[in-house]
């Protein structure tokens, strides 16, 4: 019965996919608005070893009125000073981000 449950949990485990995400917690230094409603353009305080501190990091979304709350949520961030941690996949070299979440 032990080596069917160790079996049975290997072969879960090998099957699930696994997704990789570099993350950046810092400020919003630098917010861009010119390509609005399609894409945000910004710098941030810190950064990984892909996309440096000071960097332009993109935020790209089909959906216009996400990228529009994006914005808003970024230029409050940086206005308030608040800490964000921006997602991006690993493996992507465009900086693009996937997650965002503002830091307490």
């Amino acid at each position: 019965m032990t080596k069917f449950f160790i079996s049975s949990i290997l072969a879960l485990l090998v099957s699930l996919p696994c997704y990789g995400w570099q993350t950046v917690l810092g400020q919003v230094t630098e917010l861009e608005a010119t390509y609005l409603p399609t894409t945000i353009m910004f710098k941030m305080s810190t950064g990984s070893s892909v996309c440096p501190a000071g960097a332009w990091l993109k935020w790209a979304n089909s959906n216009t009125e996400n990228n529009k709350a994006v914005y808003a949520t970024l230029l409050t961030a940086a206005v308030s000073g608040t800490s964000i941690l921006f997602y991006i996949a690993d493996g992507d070299t465009t900086c693009t981000g996937a997650f965002i979440h503002v830091a307490p």
